[in-house]
């Protein structure tokens, strides 16, 4: 299933995952490092240490691609992602706004919503609700989206499709199935199906199932995102715009997931920024239900000799002694998703 030689990591290699504990450890230390403005620090994995928020942007300014990776639950991440759009287009960068939370045969509704005045109510309603419950969290940033005049892209491949493919593998899929999955979504680099492989294990449900096929389905996602992604910047209305790409952390860690798909298509510089957890994560009732206690420890990861990101936007931990999801117990489950 795994191939190795074609991926290369297209970010920094210097830095170490002990960079990402000691960036923790300042925000633990120092609450008097965040801005008056902001409930969070932003910290340089490269230099290791924290830096205002004016110096990123003017980085990120400097690129074709921002990917901002969230956890889509957490609040505080849609109202720092609503303060980056504002402030990246008060900068003069000329955006385009790529979501995970849309499949591409939905850039139509998003189309005739963002060219039209209905309001957001009838955007959900004309997209369908059932397909990403918590679209009311992504209000605010939609409809600065639309008001800043940035054209907002769906990138993410059908949900039906990436089901079929982690119950049936490729081989499950029709014809015309196929002819929606991007070629050479089976060449996966090793570490990233080896991290897949780890987090995997808090979902109940995939306790004793042979989990390759749940990794391609990821990977469908991911792959599908990039394809988007690239065909957006390679058209007339993309060719001049800086793409601005919110999804889960787990499609852009590490240079994995999307940002390596992209790479493989069409060189294009980047950053990478993801929002910490901080122990904010609140699992619903149901997502309790379906999932198990995983700990991942530091040790596990040191196989990834990658930063995380190029920046982090922390915030100190909710609670003394709380633990994120991400990197201890129980682990983070998404019903609707093989993967965040």
């Amino acid at each position: 299933m795994t191939s190795s030689g074609r991926f290369g990591y297209s970010s920094h290699f210097i830095a170490s995952c002990l960079t990402v504990v000691v960036a923790c450890m300042i925000v633990m230390w120092c609450p008097m490092a965040f801005s008056a403005s902001n409930d969070f620090i932003v910290v340089d994995v490269l230099f290791g240490e924290p830096i205002p928020l004016e110096a990123m942007l003017d980085d990120l300014a400097t690129v074709k691609i921002i990917y901002l990776g969230e956890i889509h639950t957490i609040t505080r991440h849609h109202r720092i992602q609503t303060e980056l759009l504002r402030r990246l287009a008060s900068k003069g960068v000329k955006l385009a706004f790529g979501m995970e939370m849309f499949s591409e045969e939905q850039q139509t509704a998003l189309d005739r919503w963002q060219n039209g005045r209905a309001g957001f109510r009838e955007l959900v309603k004309d997209l369908g609700e059932e397909k990403w419950t918590n679209l009311k969290d992504y209000q605010s940033l939609i409809t600065t989206a639309r008001k800043l005049g940035v054209p907002i892209v769906a990138l993410n491949a059908p949900d039906d499709l990436v089901r079929k493919v982690a119950r049936d593998g490729l081989n499950g899929l029709t014809e015309s199935e196929r002819a929606l999955v991007p070629p050479g979504v089976t060449e996966i680099n090793p570490q990233y199906a080896r991290l897949l492989r780890m987090r995997l294990k808090v979902h109940k449900a995939f306790k004793h199932r042979a989990l390759d096929n749940i990794i391609i389905a990821q990977c469908v996602r991911d792959a599908t995102m990039a394809r988007a992604l690239v065909r957006f910047l390679d058209s007339a209305e993309g060719g001049s715009r800086t793409m601005l790409v919110i999804a889960g952390s787990g499609h852009m860690n590490y240079g994995f997931g999307i940002p390596e798909r992209v790479e493989a298509l069409r060189s294009l510089p980047h950053r990478i920024a993801i929002l910490s957890e901080s122990g904010e994560l609140v699992l619903s009732e149901f997502e309790k239900k379906h999932s198990v206690p995983v700990e991942i420890r530091h040790e596990e990861l040191r196989f990834i000799r990658a930063p995380i990101a190029d920046y982090l936007l922390l915030k100190a931990l909710k609670k003394k002694d709380a633990v994120p999801h991400n990197n201890g117990i129980p682990g983070r489950t998404a019903a609707r998703r093989p993967s965040n």
